[in-house]
């Protein structure tokens, strides 16, 4: 089971940077907390290295494979919310908080539902992660510096969409929650 662990955590990290870099047809723009980038990438790249090191000091009996199945579950879903928020933004996704002269404020896909869910994805995943290896440094990682970060840059983006959209902005968070979906139906007033 270790070693199904560590495959699993070499070939998504691969999955994580080729997601992350891969060069899409985008829309330039004026990057707003160019800080933001280099924060949050070293806070994640931290994180998975905490996720490597307690991955080499489990024991065979530390592995639970109903938790790592569950774990891994997690993360792979992760992925599919994550690429579902890049496709719906299209063009306009970008690793940075970025917004363009002609952006549009997206309201379809996952849009529908909440109005981060790259952020929320990124959230399921580092929960899937440390389930998948049940660490507790990675879990202080992952509350006290991954998750601060990644709120701070939610906010921030959040704050260039409504200087951007104004009135607009504001009528779409009355009625799509910030990181958590209602549980009701899509398209319901």
């Amino acid at each position: 089971m270790k070693n199904v662990v560590f495959l699993f955590l070499v070939l998504y990290a691969v999955e994580r940077v080729i997601e992350t870099f891969w060069k899409r047809t985008k829309s330039e723009g004026i990057i707003v907390a160019r800080y933001s980038l280099p924060l949050i990438l070293s806070a994640y790249v931290f994180f998975y290295l905490v996720i490597f090191w307690e991955w080499s000091r489990l024991a065979g009996p530390e592995l639970r494979p109903a938790i790592v199945m569950i774990g891994m579950f997690t993360v792979i879903a992760s992925v599919i919310g994550r690429n579902w928020a890049i496709k719906a933004l299209g063009v306009y996704h970008s690793i940075h908080v970025e917004i363009r002269d002609r952006h549009q404020l997206i309201q379809s896909g996952p849009y529908r539902y909440v109005r981060n869910p790259y952020y929320l994805s990124n959230a399921i995943e580092a929960m899937g992660l440390l389930l998948v290896v049940r660490s507790r440094v990675a879990l202080l990682t992952v509350v006290f510096v991954y998750i601060p970060l990644l709120v701070h840059r939610l906010l921030v983006e959040e704050n260039a969409l409504n200087k951007k959209f104004d009135g607009l902005f504001d009528e779409y968070t009355k009625h799509v929650p910030r990181i958590v979906p209602k549980l009701r139906s899509a398209g319901t007033n």
